[in-house]
């Protein structure tokens, strides 16, 4: 089994966003760019309205509803 790869973008930065779903469980992925390089995946479950919504807003520049970089490093994940 595999996830599928619905969205993808990187940033200016280095960092790398991924919108995934496998089976109707949806997931946000976001890999951080030097010098953080750490990876965060977030679970949205079966709602894939919200985790499209959530990946929409962050791609925009909008405020990330879930996390942010001083929250993963600070111990978050």
């Amino acid at each position: 089994m595999e996830w599928d790869q619905k969205g993808h973008y990187e940033t200016e930065g280095g960092d790398r966003v991924s919108l995934l779903e496998l089976n109707g469980v949806w997931s946000l992925a976001w890999s951080y760019g030097w010098p953080h390089c750490g990876l965060q995946v977030i679970d949205f479950g079966g709602d894939g309205g919200r985790a499209a919504a959530t990946f929409t807003a962050s791609r925009e520049g909008k405020a990330l509803t879930f996390d942010s970089r001083e929250a993963w490093q600070g111990g978050s994940v």
